[in-house]
């Protein structure tokens, strides 16, 4: 593959920055916005309302992190969240959002079908989708691909305190749901060498609750 074919291959969420109409000459390129997104105080964190109770079936959690941008617009990370078992499933980013644009239009459709945004503590946002990689780790799983560049939204893992009181797994075990796009067998062979037979629940459903319209 030749080398400029390949810095053209960065991620879904750069792609879908790059398609963007243009924007006035001098305007800060989004992927600029990402790599300096440590920069930019936060703007708020969100999650679903209700997604750690004992309503939350399916054990996902849909994370926003916003920062506000030099320029006044909103740089932010969507992180959806297998807290049971898997990690971080699916995760997107992009800036240079208007603020009015951002809170009244955005956030909703990244929340989506998961529910009522609730704003959240920026430690407790950093908890659970940390947490939910570092549980998900044990059990042989990767965090999604993008966020090799959606992480650049969040702070390091060690930055913030945590509170102990978000938990992993249930009933002190994995439980894996299968999603649409899960290679459930792979997954499951997973589970019975790493948290070895007996040691996990799985529950095989022909699709996740909002996993379909993450996107």
């Amino acid at each position: 593959m030749k080398k400029r074919d390949k810095r053209h291959q960065i991620t879904a969420p750069a792609k879908r920055a790059a398609e963007k109409p243009a924007r006035p000459a001098g305007a800060t390129s989004v992927l600029n916005h990402i790599y300096h997104a440590r920069e930019y105080p936060f703007e708020d964190c969100w999650v679903q309302r209700g997604w750690d109770n004992g309503n939350s079936a399916s054990g996902l959690a849909v994370v926003v992190v916003a920062r506000r941008q030099s320029d006044g617009n909103i740089l932010y990370g969507t992180y959806l969240v297998d807290h049971y078992c898997l990690g971080l499933k699916d995760t997107l980013c992009d800036g240079n959002t208007a603020p009015d644009q951002f809170h009244h239009q955005m956030l909703p459709k990244l929340i989506g079908p998961a529910g009522e945004p609730m704003s959240i503590s920026v430690e407790l946002a950093h908890e659970i989708v940390y947490g939910a990689i570092e549980y998900a780790k044990r059990w042989g799983f990767r965090p999604h691909r993008d966020f090799e560049l959606s992480q650049r939204i969040l702070d390091p893992a060690d930055a913030h305190p945590r509170s102990g009181e978000v938990t992993f797994g249930r009933n002190g075990k994995p439980f894996y749901i299968s999603g649409p796009y899960d290679d459930v067998d792979a997954i499951v062979r997973k589970l019975e060498r790493t948290a070895g037979p007996g040691n996990f629940d799985f529950l095989r459903i022909m699709g996740a609750p909002f996993e379909d319209d993450f996107d």
